[in-house]
């Protein structure tokens, strides 16, 4: 079932960022000053999904770019200490270090976010090209949308022979991957982006059947629709499907979609079915959401399996 080969090892390509999350201890009052918990964490969707990635004992290689300053370097030795490759990636003198940040209610939901990605425009089809060797030897490539629409079409071009993850970040930023979807193998999009991405005005459990006709026009084969804490819509070549998960205890939903895709990544890595894949996925989006970090430094492979279980007999 499982291919532990040590040569295997996968390319993130995308955002490296400080995240800033505020948690209201109550019900957030608009326009006043609400007590909240509030901490500093290392972030950025691709280096979330590497540090993940790790976390199951694969070997990764982050491609992205930092500032020369505080959050730069903090962001560096945090990374170097996760065990993510960062030799690859650029530091940009006299540049500010991309930061997002989170406002979250008293469930640990967001209710609005932040973000300074503009860093990462540094990250060209010109400077890739100086990394074609690392690239062409990956088992796996993952991008964000975060990168520009130029290097996004670069990479689709150049490696579509590779296995390529892809998220998209947010609606606005999705809207890159569009012309893409026939070269991406497995896309993670949340249900606005999904419905961005597919031309349709609505996804339930109704309109499935539709969805699927429409995936398969695309010339779509995985694709992972996130529902956020009611689960997902798992989509493999003709064949969707609903996938709800029981209710659970939540400190903070910002990185459980990174989570989620590095559970993808490590199925493919290790060549397990399609819909084991999606569960140990699950379980892993779901272990993330129980810690107040981004990404919860305490999950294992062995870990989400246990989870999968007490998720089963749920």
């Amino acid at each position: 079932m499982m291919n532990n080969l040590k040569k295997d090892y996968i390319v993130a390509i995308g955002s490296s960022n400080v995240d800033i999350i505020g948690k209201s201890n109550n019900k957030i009052v608009l326009n006043d000053s609400n007590p909240s918990e509030i901490i500093i964490t290392p972030g950025g969707v691709v280096r979330n999904i590497a540090e993940n990635i790790v976390l199951l004992k694969n070997d990764c290689h982050l491609i992205t770019v930092f500032g020369n300053d505080d959050f730069g370097n903090y962001l560096k030795k945090e990374s170097v200490n996760k065990g993510i490759r960062i030799d690859n990636s650029i530091t940009i003198k006299n540049a500010e270090s991309a930061i997002y940040i989170s406002v979250n209610n008293h469930h640990g939901e967001m209710l609005v976010a932040l973000n300074n990605t503009n860093i990462l425009n540094n990250l060209t089809p010109h400077f890739l090209k100086t990394k074609e060797s690392i690239l062409l030897n990956a088992s796996a490539i993952v991008i964000d949308a975060n990168l520009s629409e130029e290097t996004i079409n670069f990479i689709c071009k150049k490696f579509k022979h590779k296995y390529i993850f892809a998220d998209p970040v947010s609606l606005k930023k999705s809207k890159k991957l569009k012309k893409h979807l026939g070269s991406i193998n497995i896309i993670k999009p949340n249900l606005s982006e999904a419905k961005c991405l597919l031309g349709v005005k609505e996804i339930n459990k109704n309109t499935l059947n539709k969805v699927s006709d429409r995936l398969k026009k695309l010339n779509v084969y995985r694709m992972i629709i996130s529902l956020g804490k009611k689960g997902v819509i798992s989509y493999e070549n003709d064949k969707i499907k609903s996938i709800s998960l029981p209710r659970h205890r939540v400190d903070n939903v910002n990185g459980a979609g990174d989570a989620l895709m590095a559970g993808l990544i490590h199925g493919y890595i290790n060549h397990w079915e399609w819909d084991y894949t999606v569960l140990f996925s699950l379980a892993m989006a779901s272990l993330s959401t129980q810690s107040p970090n981004t990404v919860n430094f305490k999950i294992t492979e062995a870990s989400v399996k246990k989870h999968i279980k007490e998720i089963i007999s749920t």
